[in-house]
């Protein structure tokens, strides 16, 4: 009986405590019905603006549309120049590739430096240094030709050497091997291909 008594006392006391919680604390529904009204309030129809507040507003949203575009444009011109000299077959990137590679496939060049050949910029004992843009000029002659000069540095496990390369524009606009030679130190002859 005792147990009785103490459980029928809990239930009341119990939803009396809720009732006060519940009514010291704003309800949700009620705090976004107030900042739906605030918002609506402070946003103004077009029609609704006087002539100042049109001319702020039109200025702002241009403002905005105007620097997205320049962000778009420079955006744009930054990957066009960097896919150009990464991907172009016209670019010194791919020249030094393509004339790394033909390096690499000459027999008597192999067997003088060994293998595996690799190719990098100004000789330094820094790696960071090593790892240049490989230098090269581009010059025209006497026929008004343009012609690209390129210098590189080879290197095998048996020996190293130096890579010079001349091409020249022909009537199309692409670039065409005119001198491939590398200089490798202590070698009777100079290995030459193109």
């Amino acid at each position: 009986m005792l147990r009785r008594s103490v459980t029928n006392l809990r239930g009341p006391l119990l939803k009396q405590q809720q009732r006060a919680f519940s009514a010291s604390r704003p309800s949700l529904a009620n705090d976004t019905r107030r900042s739906a009204l605030i918002s609506q309030q402070t946003v103004k129809e077009w029609k609704d603006l006087t002539a100042p507040q049109k001319v702020v507003a039109a200025t702002k949203t241009s403002a905005n549309i105007g620097l997205i575009l320049a962000g778009a444009a420079v955006t744009g011109t930054i990957l066009y120049y960097v896919g150009s000299e990464l991907f172009s077959s016209q670019s010194s990137t791919h020249i030094f590739s393509d004339a790394l590679d033909r390096v690499r496939q000459h027999e008597e060049l192999s067997a003088m430096l060994g293998s595996p050949i690799k190719g990098h910029g100004e000789p330094s004992r820094s790696r960071s240094r090593r790892n240049r843009r490989i230098l090269h000029q581009l010059a025209q002659d006497s026929e008004g030709k343009e012609h690209l000069l390129m210098r590189f540095y080879v290197e095998g496990p048996d020996n190293e050497g130096t890579c010079m390369v001349n091409m020249v524009k022909d009537d199309r606009g692409k670039w065409q091997y005119r001198q491939l030679y590398v200089d490798v130190p202590g070698s009777a002859n100079m290995a030459r291909g193109a």
